[in-house]
């Protein structure tokens, strides 16, 4: 067997242009692994996840609070662990024993401490090499007859190198020019130029095309380009995408090519993210932001269905317990397995919370990683995709468990969030690739890093250079340096790693036989380092590049691209004209759907009568209109005490503190989550002034009694009608008032009533009169966030401003105005015909003389405006 070796081979894509058997590319990982497997040494892999849990324990061990990590374990005991374990092992690579003299820097010795008990670590890197180091030494056999070394052999760990001469015929093969001609002539100069030996001065010109930049302003011109030049120019081709090649795939893709197999390993691929989201629901007080996450993710701990259902209340009502919730629920226990679905959500989200500052219990931890980690099980017995995009999601639940079980075994009984959170990161440190992402037949070579490009193509496409990782400084001071060389620890030279670097940086550059092309990102990215040596080795090799934004319309035209016709938007007409008339339904019409019916026809077509509804975007947010909802939520509940009347405003103002936090946390959580405290304060002291407002006019008007929410039915001419009265107070003698509750809006409400502008309130007392034989004696508007009462008549509310609709503009003659608009609008639609109103229309689009004036479209409604043709 022989097997090429590089310390960044693990990355390497293919496929190669040469079939071969029994020789394998490979990196540190892959040939370790080999190694391990045919010297019978191969194990389960440890996750880092559980490593740290480990290495945690035995910092905290020796932890007398002195130590120099003793103060950054008591801010972040992960984090700290994670960084003093990559020391340990960078240490052991370098041949560190666990040892220190009394001589040494602190850091030295404590670590050193902490060695005497950490010998039984799971294996890292260094340990397993040790193993194979000595089993090599011991058996003597093994079925590797050479290794070729892509990289120097002096730029591998101290480790490395000792099991590394215990095979035969190691040789190395760096990277040399394929190049010819003056391609080749820029290979060579590049390499002595960055090995030191040679002064960056100019070439002559390369005008044979076989070094070529590209620009462009979007990375999507660049994919489809790159995509039609593959089609019309076949090629021994390799592309090199560092980054962005998982989207350069969808566009091949798309445009009828082949996936090049860019994985982009990622750790938001949504099966990694529902443990953290599981985790999430632990914390009080709950982020309801975050519970949406959890209910609306494509990966959960039970059925999708019921999780969705879920989310549709906690949209309507932000909270877990209140009326839309137990509706859910209901909902959901009837349905098969209904049962078990139940204990779930009970289990996930209505199950014991604590405080972020405190940190959940280990068990309440434990239990829930491993109930999801049984839950991933269930699905990798599927569909092999499906599979594939359980399986990392598997791991990482395992990898938490293992680490919690650890922690607990250490006696912790508590972790906070930060913790938890990095538990989970360390648990998949890649991420997981995209299932999709594999290589099809017929596809162009590719790598993702250039320290892969070590087999020669034709064309070499370098995708996208931009930001470089560059070498690490050692964290160690000099003396803790000198003190671990006295020790025969060889540590990495920062120095030697950036020469070996700038080699590698030159791979994809000496791969190139023919073509070399670089395609550089839109404006703004960092510039490269091989794209500034290109710069000071080529005459005007910017100034030559191709601009593919320029060259689409003028020398690709015909052969890469094709014009397309532009074509302007559709002039919008301002009626619509069906082929036959346009029947109205007859079920009752509320207020709302009255006013998009004389306001905007179009409006209440598509809504109305087509039924089309948007995308339903499920969000819980914190606006004027959840805040609304929950201060009518607060009268509803004040009301309904026979006695809430007689209350004096503190007897309800201690009423409304001891039921908000119920409320609130049934329907309105977001105002409790992190960072909503001012919203909080500022829903408190606007529903305690409404509230000591609203029971002050009260008084002052001698009410006897309040309906909240009445619901009343009835016509307006020949339409059925319907609507909902926030607020009914009977007054003496057997006279009521109808006021509608809004959140703010002073001036607004004022204006509507003085301009006459009120058929809400108009049709409100028309449905009273209907039902009860008598109409309000007033009308009005209650704000809450100001606690003004605005009232129609006076007389009635000594305190309230009296706000008269102008002469002659009475209860009947809105309804009489509004009957005549019902007639006009059904009669356009009986003719076949829907009017476009525009927002902010001229009075052009006013009726025939009797009718409402047209006010347009609300601005709430853009999505429909859209269809209408509001393209702007």
């Amino acid at each position: 067997m022989h097997v090429t070796f590089g310390l960044n081979l693990d990355a390497r894509q293919g496929p190669s242009p040469q079939s071969s058997f029994n020789t394998p590319v490979v990196g540190r990982l892959g040939f370790l692994s080999l190694l391990e497997t045919y010297l019978g040494l191969a194990k389960p892999e440890v996750a880092a996840a559980q490593r740290v849990a480990v290495y945690m324990g035995h910092l905290q061990r020796h932890d007398n609070g002195t130590r120099f990590y003793s103060a950054s374990m008591k801010v972040d005991s992960v984090g700290t662990a994670v960084k003093l374990l990559s020391w340990r092992d960078e240490w052991l690579l370098g041949g560190w024993l666990g040892t220190a003299q009394a001589s040494h820097p602190v850091r030295l010795q404590e670590l050193a401490m902490v060695e005497t008990t950490a010998s039984g670590m799971p294996p890292g890197e260094a340990t397993r090499l040790l193993l194979v180091e000595q089993a090599l030494k011991a058996t003597g056999y093994n079925p590797i007859t050479s290794v070729s070394l892509v990289d120097p052999l002096e730029d591998f760990p101290l480790l490395w190198r000792r099991v590394l001469s215990c095979l035969p015929d190691v040789q190395a093969s760096p990277a040399v020019p394929h190049g010819e001609g003056a391609l080749r002539a820029l290979q060579e100069k590049a390499v002595l130029v960055m090995s030191g030996q040679g002064p960056p001065s100019k070439m002559s010109p390369i005008a044979d095309g076989s070094v070529r930049l590209v620009r462009t302003l979007s990375f999507s011109t660049a994919e489809h380009w790159l995509g039609a030049h593959a089609v019309a120019h076949p090629a021994d081709r390799l592309v090199l995408a560092e980054n962005h090649g998982d989207s350069l795939d969808t566009t091949l893709v798309a445009t009828g090519g082949v996936n090049c197999g860019f994985e982009n390993p990622s750790q938001l691929r949504p099966a990694l993210q529902a443990l953290g989201l599981a985790l999430e629901m632990c914390w009080a007080p709950l982020d309801v932001g975050r519970l949406v996450d959890f209910l609306t993710h494509p990966v959960g701990p039970f059925s999708r269905r019921a999780r969705a259902t879920l989310a549709k209340a906690v949209a309507e009502q932000p909270g877990i317990g209140g009326a839309a919730w137990v509706e859910a629920k209901n909902k959901i226990a009837a349905d098969k397995d209904g049962a078990a679905l139940v204990v779930e959500i009970e289990f996930w989200l209505e199950s014991e919370r604590w405080p972020r500052h405190q940190g959940a219990p280990l068990d309440a931890l434990l239990a829930r990683a491993d109930k999801l980690k049984e839950a991933m099980r269930r699905r990798l017995s599927g569909d092999p995709s499906i599979a594939a995009t359980f399986a990392p999601a598997h791991r990482q639940c395992a990898a938490v468990f293992d680490s919690l079980s650890e922690l607990s075994r250490q006696g912790v009984n508590t972790l906070l969030p930060r913790q938890i959170e990095q538990l989970v990161a360390h648990a998949t440190p890649t991420g997981a690739s995209n299932p999709g992402a594999v290589s099809q037949v017929g596809c162009m070579r590719s790598a993702n890093t250039a320290a892969a490009c070590i087999e020669p193509a034709d064309e070499v496409i370098w995708w996208m250079p931009s930001t470089p990782m560059l070498v690490q400084q050692l964290p160690w001071s000099s003396a803790e340096v000198q003190a671990l060389k006295e020790l025969g620890v060889e540590l990495r030279d920062p120095v030697k790693q950036l020469s070996a670097l700038a080699m590698q940086w030159l791979r994809p550059l000496l791969a190139a036989r023919k073509r070399f092309v670089m395609v550089l990102p839109p404006p703004g990215r960092e510039v490269h380092p091989v794209r500034q040596l290109l710069q000071q080795l080529i005459p005007d090799f910017e100034a030559q590049a191709l601009d593919l934004d320029a060259a689409c319309s003028s020398q690709f035209l015909g052969s890469l691209t094709a014009q397309v016709k532009p074509l302007p938007f559709p002039q919008v007409q301002r009626h619509i004209q069906l082929p036959a008339p346009l029947k109205l339904s007859r079920n009752p019409q509320s207020y709302t759907a009255l006013n998009e019916l004389f306001n905007a026809p179009a409006l209440f077509a598509l809504k109305r009568i087509a039924r089309l509804n948007p995308t339903s975007i499920l969000a819980v947010e914190e606006d004027n209109r959840l805040l609304g909802i929950l201060a009518h939520r607060v009268f509803e509940k004040l009301f309904a005490h026979a006695d809430a009347l007689t209350w004096t405003n503190q007897q309800a103002k201690d009423w409304f503190r001891a039921q908000a936090d119920e409320l609130l946390r049934t329907e309105g959580a977001v105002l409790l989550m992190q960072g909503a405290g001012i919203s909080l304060q500022r829903f408190q002291m606007t529903c305690d002034g409404a509230i000591c407002s609203l029971l002050d006019h009260l008084r002052a008007a001698k009410a006897v009694r309040v309906q909240t929410e009445a619901e009343f039915d009835g016509v307006l001419g020949p339409v059925p009608l319907t609507g909902k009265v926030d607020l009914l107070v009977e007054l003496p003698d057997n006279m009521v008032v109808a006021l509608d509750m809004k959140w703010r809006g002073d001036n607004h409400y004022a204006r509507m009533l003085r301009e006459g502008g009120h058929l809400q309130l108009a049709l409100y007392s028309s449905l009273v009169e209907q039902k009860t034989g008598t109409a309000p004696a007033a009308l009005g508007f209650f704000i809450l966030e100001s606690g003004a009462l605005f009232v129609s008549h006076p007389g009635f509310f000594p305190q309230a401003q009296f706000t008269p609709p102008p002469e002659g503009v009475t209860v009947a003659a809105l309804l009489d105005r509004a009957k005549a608009t019902w007639s006009w609008r059904t009669g356009q639609f009986a003719a076949g015909q829907i009017e476009v109103v525009p927002k902010g229309p001229s009075e052009d689009y006013n009726g025939p003389e009797g009718t409402l004036p047209v006010k347009g479209p609300s601005q709430w409604d853009r999505d429909y405006l859209v269809l209408l043709g509001g393209w702007e």
